[in-house]
């Protein structure tokens, strides 16, 4: 029974929160769109950002600060906008 009552009590807060998320979350999507089309600009498919939905998965690892490794930046341009999406992944 308590149980229930504490997943009730999350349902209510995270229903009251739908507007401050869905902003989030819209943030989010923005972000790693915009970075990783950039970071397709800056570096390009001699690179290993073949295309724009590998550089967006670039952007998603990075932003998380996740970092596999399997792509990364080659040029100086390229890898100071790496450290400054991290440094955003960190912010936020």
């Amino acid at each position: 029974m308590a149980y229930l009552q504490q997943a009730g009590f999350l349902l209510e807060a995270l229903y009251a929160s739908r507007g401050k998320i869905i902003v989030f979350f819209t943030t989010i999507l923005t972000l790693v769109t915009v970075c990783g089309s950039l970071m397709y600009v800056i570096e390009g498919p001699e690179h290993g950002f073949s295309n724009i939905p590998v550089s967006i998965y670039w952007a998603v690892v990075t932003l998380t600060t996740v970092g596999y490794g399997d792509i990364s930046p080659k040029t100086p341009l390229g890898q100071g906008f790496a450290t400054f999406v991290m440094i955003m992944g960190y912010a936020i």
